[in-house]
């Protein structure tokens, strides 16, 4: 990572550090001093200060110029001591350095090479062309590569053998306006020839088919793993095009051809080819092109590398096919779920509308028969009590007895009425909200605000329908009764808010909240929530329970209407 430079010291900037720094440990005066005295100690203070982080910063400069001394040296030498030749020429082709290696390529001692035009010493044939090569360089600035032969001195090489040829990679470094230079030795004819063989004998003894084409894309070489994948010896596939091989409307319209333009604009291409043997055995190989280019850059060569992958492509196949029926049954089965949680959504509809219906007849059967019963019962004990006030004491007694039973049965029938269904909502649902708040703080002794909508908003409210309005009544008793039952709260807060057609029924508490991950939301008998939820889906509205910032847990009911 590169540092950035250290920026010169300047004297107010100093100075400003040596104040401040004097500021934050300040020095006690001498006693008794005055004033010309206090401002004489104060200025050799920050004098002092001031020297102090001169010498700091001069410290770690020097340091830092050690490093860089010392990474300068671990540089220089991984230069010289580089394997490769390193070779630097300026824009009239003079070298201005070289590493060992360069040196005992070039068959000349390191410091003579300085100085001297790196043209001397390929052969003059070269030359030309390696001076073309520099001046591109110096124009366009991208990478380029070169080979050339060297020149090699009278008597340096033996009789009969062929001059070396050495391989130039350059770049330009354009700060610099300087060529520098990677120098590899090829070796000569006879060397490379060896290295060719070494490598067909490698190719021979690989599992994978390798065929070699021309530039004019006929095959000029096969080995042997060729002939057993295709079933075709070497002679009878030399001087063909490849495409013999292929199956006639296998692959679709221009696949070859765009393999082709790939392998030839980025030099390599892979894939799949449907080929077909000698006997005619459909088979798929996996191909991998590769291009050779000359000096110039033109494409000499295409060497293709293939292997049979008929059987895991088959398992491919397969395995794709297995996938598709997975997904088609899980498909299938999810909508088979979906249709089986609607059929349960609308059937838990139908049994709270059921038993809503069933509370409001036995209600009504309780109000018309054993209501009317008790209260003809209660007029004829009053009758009776009332003639026997004066004359029968026992009975009278006996009588106010019955009286106060009855009237205790009164009240518990029409508490029965009213947890079935109270006639409050034959009123609306203002009323009802207002007379469940009102019971609640009445039952718990908890204090219970019910906050309403605007005059406009009671009047939208009337035209809710009777669905809606015991969704709201009944949704409200469930979250009252939790609160009751769970919250340890001191107090509740009921809100209906209607605003744009939406309306909303929000019920919080300042008790101890709810763990959204607690067992009480899991419970298997607990159906509160879910009956809940259960109702207000079924008009479309949302459910919404969490944890308030201050305290407490807040339910909220929430309808598009």
């Amino acid at each position: 990572m590169k540092k950035p430079p250290r920026p010169e010291l300047d004297p107010v900037q100093l100075r400003a550090a040596a104040e401040h720094a004097l500021a934050r440990h300040p020095l006690p005066p001498a006693p008794d001093a005055g004033s010309d005295e206090l401002r004489h100690w104060h200025e050799l203070q920050v004098s002092q200060i001031e020297l102090d982080l001169q010498s700091e910063a001069l410290a770690e400069l020097q340091t830092e110029r050690d490093q860089a001394s010392a990474l300068h040296a671990r540089y220089a030498a991984l230069y010289e001591q580089a394997p490769a030749g390193y070779v630097s020429l300026n824009h009239s082709g003079y070298i201005t350095r070289a590493n060992l290696a360069a040196a005992e390529l070039l068959g000349k001692a390191q410091a003579p090479l300085l100085g001297k035009r790196f043209e001397q010493f390929v052969t003059p044939s070269a030359q030309a062309e390696l001076r073309r090569f520099l001046q591109r360089l110096f124009d366009s600035g991208e990478r380029a590569a070169l080979e050339v032969l060297l020149f090699e001195p009278s008597g340096a090489a033996g009789a009969g053998q062929e001059s070396r040829r050495l391989r130039i990679e350059a770049n330009l470094d354009a700060g610099a306006q300087t060529c520098r230079m990677i120098l590899t030795d090829v070796g000569n004819a006879s060397t490379r020839d060896a290295a060719r063989l070494r490598a067909m004998q490698v190719l021979s003894n690989i599992n994978e088919g390798v065929l070699v084409c021309d530039a004019e894309l006929n095959i000029v070489s096969v080995n042997h793993a060729f002939s057993q994948l295709t079933g075709y010896a070497a002679e009878e596939a030399l001087g063909r095009n490849p495409r013999f091989l292929g199956r006639a409307g296998a692959h679709p319209p221009g696949y070859h051809a765009a393999a082709l333009a790939q392998v030839r604009s980025q030099g390599r291409w892979q894939g799949d080819v449907f080929n077909r043997r000698r006997d005619g055995t459909p088979y798929v190989a996996a191909m991998s092109l590769t291009v050779i280019r000359d000096g110039d850059g033109a494409i000499t060569h295409y060497i293709g590398v293939f292997s049979d992958v008929t059987a895991q492509r088959d398992a491919d196949a397969a395995l794709q096919r297995w996938s598709q029926e997975l997904d088609a049954r899980v498909a299938a089965r999810t909508a088979e779920l979906s249709a089986s949680r609607e059929e349960l959504r609308q059937l838990a509809t139908h049994l709270e509308t059921i038993k809503e219906d069933e509370r409001k007849r036995i209600a009504r059967d309780i109000h018309d028969e054993l209501g009317q019963n008790l209260l003809a019962l209660r007029i004829d004990l009053s009758m009776l009590n009332a003639r026997t006030a004066g004359s029968h004491g026992r009975l009278h007694q006996r009588v106010s007895a019955a009286l106060e039973t009855v009237d205790a049965t009164i009240r518990s029938v029409r508490g029965i009425m009213n947890e079935l269904r109270p006639a409050v909502l034959d009123l609306g649902v203002q009323a009802a909200l207002e007379w469940q708040a009102a019971e609640f703080a009445r039952r718990t002794g908890l204090a219970c605000a019910l906050t309403l909508p605007d005059a406009a908003g009671l009047a939208a409210l009337a035209g809710l329908s009777p669905e809606m309005q015991i969704v709201l009544f009944r949704s409200l008793q469930e979250a009252l009764n939790n609160v009751r039952r769970h919250a340890h709260a001191r107090g509740v807060n009921i809100v209906l808010a209607l605003r744009a057609g939406h309306l909303a029924l929000s019920v919080s508490d300042d008790g101890v909240g709810i763990g959204l991950q607690q067992p009480e939301r899991r419970k298997p008998e607990s159906f509160g929530l879910i009956g809940m939820n259960q109702r207000v889906a079924a008009l479309g509205g949302r459910v919404e329970l969490c944890n308030q910032p201050s305290g407490g847990c807040r339910l909220t009911l929430s309808f598009d209407l």
